[in-house]
């Protein structure tokens, strides 16, 4: 198997979302975000999150790369709950990793007043 590297970038945004914003949107939001104190924050805490999220996708002696880059988009809301989760491309690791994404209990986003919830993006690049 090659080497791996794994790379994850969560992404936050504290913007208030509109109507229903497009994929693209959302993405850009939290990229833009992330440099925000509260969004770096809630950026790292993320991180173990996601690997717990991702390892049940990944079968054992498999290489991950295979699986292909993704990116994720979800809401959190005040209880840590993910919902309106949407991922690109869709393959068989990102919709596993979805699944698992949505079945987590996330620690609760720095909502800011009036913001039910919290948009998150995750970044899955994987660099044989």
């Amino acid at each position: 198997m090659k080497p791996l590297l794994l790379t994850a970038a969560l992404l936050t945004s504290t913007a208030a979302t509109a109507a229903t914003p497009t994929f693209d949107a959302r993405v850009a939001a939290a990229k833009a975000a992330v440099a925000t104190r509260p969004g770096f924050i809630y950026d790292t805490a993320m991180v173990p999150a996601v690997h717990h999220a991702l390892v049940p996708c990944v079968p054992k002696g498999t290489d991950p790369a295979r699986g292909g880059d993704f990116v994720l988009v979800a809401d959190v809301d005040r209880g840590g709950h993910a919902s309106n989760i949407d991922v690109r491309p869709s393959s068989p690791l990102a919709r596993c990793f979805a699944r698992t994404f949505a079945a987590l209990a996330l620690r609760p986003p720095p909502l800011t007043a009036g913001q039910p919830r919290y948009p998150v993006v995750v970044e899955m690049l994987t660099k044989p």
